[in-house]
């Protein structure tokens, strides 16, 4: 039975033991273990609100953080103030794993809560112990940053060399894939969807118009029917 760090620990980490044996970081190490493994160094579980940034931009980043709780995107803008969203994160998730070790460790992105949310933090210094002393952690790690690599590559090569039409049509096919049907509700609003793609707004707005007009899709808010998946698959 796992019992909490201390008696004057109000909030303890055991309370997420379970979510964080589903964590990638953990994965293949029971829950007993995964709260020896946490006891064992300098750690602390904070709460954030709702549109909360958990990491600036350019912050330096000296201890790794665990989303056990709520959901979470990162984000950054460039010198005109176009904001980008990378990606969207739902607990549990490994925040930022390649900016911990780096020679310059500061965080290229913002982490900006999308609901309530509560995380686990662990120092630089006790995530080097863990990762010294227990080898499925450290593969764990080095799968989390190969894994981050492939994806931020493949995010590079959407945003330079896919057109916003071609964008918005993977987007709505992956969706096609997902929901099992030709239609389906979109999980982002067009402000949400032209951050991630980059884009201001009007111009994602006429891309599904034109789209619509065209035959290809029926578009009515966040509700979209697929009318000729043929040319939605070819969409330059």
């Amino acid at each position: 039975m796992l019992e909490p760090c201390s008696n004057n620990c109000s909030f303890c980490f055991v309370q997420y033991t379970d979510v964080m044996s589903t964590e990638n970081l953990f994965r293949g190490i029971d829950r007993q273990e995964i709260g020896e493994i946490i006891r064992n160094v300098h750690h602390q579980v904070r709460n954030y609100k709702t549109g909360e940034v958990l990491i600036y931009e350019e912050d330096e980043y000296n201890s790794l953080l665990i989303l056990v709780q709520g959901a979470v995107r990162t984000e950054m803008m460039n010198p005109e103030g176009q904001l980008l969203v990378l990606e969207q994160l739902d607990a549990p998730a490994t925040l930022a794993p390649g900016a911990l070790f780096a020679s310059q460790p500061h965080i290229p992105v913002s982490v900006v809560a999308q609901s309530d949310c509560r995380a686990l933090i662990i120092s630089r210094e006790s995530m080097n112990q863990i990762l010294a002393t227990n080898p499925q952690v450290l593969t764990n790690f080095v799968r989390i940053l190969s894994n981050r690599v492939q994806f931020l590559s493949n995010r590079l090569k959407s945003l330079q060399f896919q057109s916003l039409r071609s964008k918005f049509a993977q987007h709505v096919l992956q969706q096609y894939v997902l929901q099992k049907s030709t239609q389906i509700v979109l999980k982002k609003t067009q402000q949400e969807l032209s951050e991630m793609f980059g884009v201001a707004r009007p111009s994602l707005a006429r891309v599904v118009r034109d789209m619509h007009n065209e035959g290809i899709i029926h578009a009515k808010g966040k509700h979209i029917e697929i009318r000729n998946i043929d040319m939605l698959r070819k969409t330059k």
